[in-house]
């Protein structure tokens, strides 16, 4: 299993709330770290200001890329109960990923 450390910062989100996400994007970040093997410490950093969110990420002292992952709050939030949701952000993850590793 990875490891996977996770900062994160909130302004508009209510902090239970704002753990579930925490939690919903470390369990992703997990599955594809197992399911692809292509990391095995991810370090990321998730911002969400005014309902906008980014992610920052560097896979085992890797960050080739500079711009962050823009996700939707709306899409987090249905994460936390909604497979679909789910899939669509792991997806996204993992095209992040490989930018973050440069392939």
């Amino acid at each position: 299993m990875a490891e996977v450390n996770l900062t994160a910062a909130f302004s508009t989100v209510p902090a239970a709330e704002a753990e579930e996400i925490k939690r919903v994007i470390v369990e992703t970040v997990g599955q594809i770290a197992q399911e692809d093997g292509t990391f095995k410490r991810a370090k990321l950093v998730f911002t969400e200001s005014d309902e906008r969110c980014g992610l920052t990420a560097e896979l085992d002292g890797v960050k080739k890329e500079g711009v962050p992952l823009q996700l939707d709050l709306e899409q987090l939030e249905d994460a936390k109960t909604s497979a679909g949701a789910r899939a669509q952000l792991k997806e996204a993850l993992r095209l992040y990923f490989r930018k973050v590793l440069g392939r």
